[in-house]
């Protein structure tokens, strides 16, 4: 009897790593020091950040990473030719510790994200998901310098910024079409088959959300051609415009 509880633990364990790398285990891995039309993905241990130069001394970042010291995203910035203080903008797909953690090192950068995400950006919500339910929620010391608002257009250098809502893996997930690349964040990943797969369950405050605000997206942007990449926060990006998102609306 005595070996009953370990066992039980042992199994209980097993089921949760399952749970949580299982469909994690279904996505195209992340690339190293991937180009993606002009703009860098940096990788970040399990999640990737945007590097976007925008001329002489200025440059924007789409997330900013999992490590505190942001070892990843200077070391490109510097293989570009910038420091930390040319980054001027950081967009914010959510606010997720792993999508925050290295802010710190741009003091001079404008954090910017949804209306709806700021209670998870600093700190006061965790933004929802199964896993993060058993994590209390603590301040994180980021103000945003701005909120945006789904449809909002924004001059950055030489791109224009077109911001969309998309709730579902938390109340205020993002994506920015910039240049040729649509950022989605987490809110979609790429599979091994090469199709696009929404949020984790596991991870995500509202998978019919998450699908809802997918669909609806598909739909907005069916038909433009500006579009190359989607690009992803946890896979590999995928370049086929806007392709899979329609196909994925259409499944």
């Amino acid at each position: 009897m005595w070996m009953i509880v370990p066992l039980a633990v042992i199994v209980i364990l097993i089921v949760a790593v399952a749970v949580v790398a299982g469909p994690i285990l279904t996505w195209k891995r992340l690339p190293e020091g991937a180009q993606i039309n002009g703009m860098s993905l940096v990788k970040d241990g399990f999640v990737s950040a945007a590097v976007v130069p925008l001329g002489d001394h200025e440059v924007a970042l789409v997330d900013a990473g999992n490590d505190v010291q942001g070892k990843a995203l200077l070391a490109e910035l510097s293989r570009r030719g910038f420091g930390p203080d040319d980054v001027k903008v950081i967009l914010l797909t959510h606010g997720h510790t792993d999508h925050i953690g290295g802010i710190r090192n741009f003091p001079k950068a404008q954090v910017m994200a949804l209306a709806a995400e700021v209670d998870v950006v600093e700190g006061r919500s965790s933004g929802g998901g199964p896993i993060l339910r058993f994590k209390s929620p603590r301040p994180t010391g980021i103000r945003l310098s701005r909120t945006l608002q789904d449809g909002e257009v924004i001059p950055l250098g030489p791109y224009t910024v077109r911001v969309f809502a998309m709730p579902g893996h938390t109340p205020g997930c993002a994506a920015y079409a910039i240049g040729e690349n649509l950022f989605l964040g987490d809110s979609a990943n790429q599979g091994k088959d090469g199709r696009l797969k929404a949020a984790p369950w596991i991870f995500t405050g509202s998978s019919a959300q998450n699908r809802k605000s997918l669909v609806e997206l598909a739909h907005r942007l069916a038909g433009d051609a500006s579009i190359k990449t989607l690009v992803f926060s946890h896979s590999a990006p995928l370049d086929r415009g806007v392709a899979p998102l329609v196909e994925f609306a259409s499944g």
